[in-house]
């Protein structure tokens, strides 16, 4: 992956190209920042970058043999832990036991979370871990010999989901690396990593993606209408990672739209057949869909509101999404608006711990048929 590839995240760029031409690469560093932001695109950009044979000033040539196997992951000198559910009956214990499936998650997209890495896997609400096993093999792999003759890099994906045996065994090779050894760990939260590991490492802060730029990407990197990549983004607040799944959650038929539009008439008429058939359809989404369909329903509340009280200023919407709040936006006012929103959080709250969907989205409908009256 080249640093043009990645998304936003300019000046971090800068600084590392900065201390690669200085020669005064860290060995330990913690790449931290908000979910979406980035973090795994830049470690793999500047990985290929180090191991370049003949590198640019702001980049990697993208050509060397380095590079070629930099770009199918085939580089022996590039290794990658990340947490993985274990499983003795299908012999699984670190992330060596994964890494086809890891691989080809990321060279698909380096633009995912933990709970798209364990959908992947179909192990969703199972507890993914980095384990002992994990460091005994991280000292094992850098211990040999650097096949390109430059760094041996080791990418730790989500550390802090490191248990406190495994964190314990990383410190001394943390401390005291093999020559040429460079370490990127890449977290979400700090606060689950113990600090005689943080104190080990130069931390690297990534902000959080602003909307224009997650949605630059999504326009060109899906090929869709301004409109409907500016409401992703926004709905995602800079998380790269969830604008590309509410948009692929989305693209199946309108999937969103088309179910919020049943919803909200559903609750107009207070038809109780109606009621739970869509129950039911929401309830039939995975987990992230349900989440994101949430999400998406808050972002058209607001939008009801700016069209109302604005006058249709900064609206984010796609051609169908206009056409059918211009109608159903003045149900959407100061009578309703608060109790909706709050509604709405509550259940996107509730499903991310695991709440029962289909209890939670009948409750939820009943509340609206009340809350929608309020509004005319």
């Amino acid at each position: 992956m080249l640093f043009k590839e990645v998304v936003g995240n300019q000046e971090t760029k800068k600084t590392l190209l900065q201390q690669a031409e200085g020669g005064r690469v860290s060995h330990a560093q913690l790449f931290l920042g908000p979910e979406g932001s980035g973090k795994l695109a830049m470690a793999i950009a500047y990985s290929q970058y180090l191991l370049c044979d003949a590198p640019t000033a702001t980049d990697a040539c993208d050509q060397c043999p380095n590079c070629l196997k930099m770009k199918s992951l085939t580089h022996p000198d590039l290794h990658f832990s990340f947490p993985v559910v274990a499983n003795k009956t299908s012999k699984i214990g670190s992330s060596i036991d994964r890494i086809k499936e890891w691989n080809a998650l990321i060279l698909k997209s380096t633009y995912f979370g933990l709970n798209q890495w364990q959908e992947e896997l179909d192990e969703m609400g199972k507890n993914a871990a980095i384990a002992v096993e994990e460091s005994k093999l991280i000292l094992k792999r850098l211990s040999l010999k650097s096949y390109s003759g430059k760094y041996k890099i080791m990418i730790i994906w989500l550390p802090e989901k490191m248990n406190t045996q495994a964190a314990n065994k990383l410190l001394k090779i943390l401390e005291e690396p093999p020559e040429q050894t460079v370490f990127f760990l890449i977290c979400n939260n700090s606060e689950g990593i113990l600090p005689t590991i943080l104190s080990r490492t130069q931390i690297v802060r990534f902000p959080a993606l602003s909307v224009s730029e997650v949605s630059n990407f999504l326009a060109n990197r899906f090929h869709i209408e301004t409109a409907v990549a500016e409401s992703a983004a926004t709905l995602s607040q800079g998380n790269l990672n969830e604008a590309i799944q509410i948009l692929q959650g989305a693209k199946s038929q309108n999937l969103f739209f088309d179910l919020f539009v049943k919803m909200m008439r559903a609750a107009y008429t207070a038809n109780p057949i109606e009621l739970m058939d869509i129950s039911d359809e929401a309830a039939s989404l995975d987990k992230e869909n349900q989440k994101n369909f949430v999400k998406y329903g808050l972002h058209l509340f607001r939008e009801s509101i700016i069209l109302n009280y604005m006058k249709g200023e900064l609206l984010n919407l796609s051609n169908d999404e206009r056409k059918f709040l211009e109608k159903f936006a003045r149900f959407i006012n100061n009578q309703n608006i608060t109790e909706l929103l709050s509604e709405f959080n509550d259940a996107h709250y509730h499903l991310e711990r695991n709440a029962n969907s289909k209890i939670l989205f009948s409750d939820l409908l009943i509340k609206l048929t009340k809350l929608i009256k309020k509004g005319i």
